[in-house]
């Protein structure tokens, strides 16, 4: 008779605890920069280890701005770049959408070409009968470049200091990226040397159905985007983006959960977009880097000019943070996107529902 007791299977990682603490790391690799910026007899390096152990993720944050460390390279950076991520889809529909399209990273490359979605080359053929192929060109694939974003996101020392300085550090950079990178994704303006394109940049929106009983025009309107998307859909999954007020109204009467329904506050009233997830790609380029400062001058706005941008024109409102006892902390993160086929999406304005 085996007497030996059963060996229990090990636990797997709770998906939240990972998730949880990815960002702890990421949020304390920014406090010990702040902390490092206002007293220059910190190291940040030493801080983590004196205040939150042997937290290496945090570490390897604070180390890659001097020495870049590839995703491909680490596990725990890749982690913060699918941690942050989720973090955003509370306040951001692009995140969200990201996470579920095609997610690449770009380890150092200065250029990622994507392969377009072609036509159909599967068929029957006879035995010894050569089999149909498509030569992907140049002008079927997406070309995706690095872009950063950047923000920088101003606390008072008080609130670094404070008993809830990790969860004020957290839910700062999640307001100043979220909502942020909604504005840029969703809109119709085309790529530049700053930026990618907007999903919606050279497609044309829908024209809505005429007022009348809600739901059916709610049906109609989706039949009309669906058709629109359905070349490089397929039987993929399909994701709606609407405004805050259409958001609503999908989901009160659009009874499924077929087609997730994200919002996004970034987009007019009554806005609706349909995206083929299978033709938006997505690339980073390791974590998001955080710097700090607690001397500069600031202008604080959301659409920020130099300081002096010519002689005689200065930017306002400018303030000194060394003066009224603040620290800076700069956020860039290396992110692009691009859609693979413009029939991939399809949008309208001014529904009637």
């Amino acid at each position: 008779m085996n007497t030996h007791p059963r060996q229990q299977a090990p636990l797997r990682p709770d998906p939240d605890a990972r998730r949880d603490a990815a960002v702890a790391s990421l949020v304390r690799a920014a406090l010990a920069t702040a902390h490092g910026a206002r007293d220059k007899s910190i190291s940040p390096d030493r801080y983590v280890r004196e205040h939150w152990g042997n937290d290496r993720t945090a570490e390897l944050i604070l180390r890659a701005p001097v020495s870049p460390a590839t995703i491909a390279s680490s596990p725990a950076l890749a982690q913060v770049v699918s941690a942050f991520l989720e973090i955003l889809a509370p306040l951001s529909a692009g995140a969200a959408l990201f996470d579920r399209g095609i997610k690449l990273n770009f380890n150092g490359a200065a250029q990622i070409n994507v392969p377009g979605i072609v036509p159909p080359n599967v068929d029957f053929v006879a035995e010894g009968g050569p089999a149909p192929a498509v030569q992907a060109t140049t002008s079927t694939a997406t070309s995706l470049v690095p872009h950063k974003m950047m923000s920088i996101v101003i606390l008072t020392n008080e609130m670094m200091h404070s008993a809830n300085a990790e969860e004020l550090v957290r839910q700062a950079l999640v307001e100043a990226v979220g909502p942020g990178l909604d504005a840029k994704l969703f809109d119709a303006n085309p790529a530049t040397a700053t930026r990618p394109a907007g999903l919606r940049w050279n497609i044309a929106g829908l024209t809505p159905a005429a007022a009348g009983e809600k739901a059916q025009v709610i049906v109609d309107d989706l039949q009309a985007l669906a058709l629109a998307i359905a070349p490089v859909a397929g039987n993929s999954n399909v994701v709606l983006i609407a405004s805050p007020d259409a958001a609503v109204a999908l989901r009160l009467r659009l009874f499924t959960e077929e087609w997730p329904v994200l919002t996004s506050s970034s987009l007019a009233a009554r806005t609706v977009i349909m995206v083929a997830v299978n033709a938006v790609v997505s690339a980073v380029e390791g974590a998001p880097i955080i710097d700090a400062s607690s001397v500069s001058e600031i202008h604080r706005e959301t659409l920020p000019l130099e300081i002096v941008s010519t002689p005689g024109v200065v930017a306002t409102p400018v303030s000194s943070i060394y003066q009224t006892d603040e620290t800076g902390l700069r956020l860039r993160w290396p992110l692009s996107w691009a859609l693979r086929d413009t029939r991939g999406v399809a949008w309208m304005t001014s529904v009637n529902w």
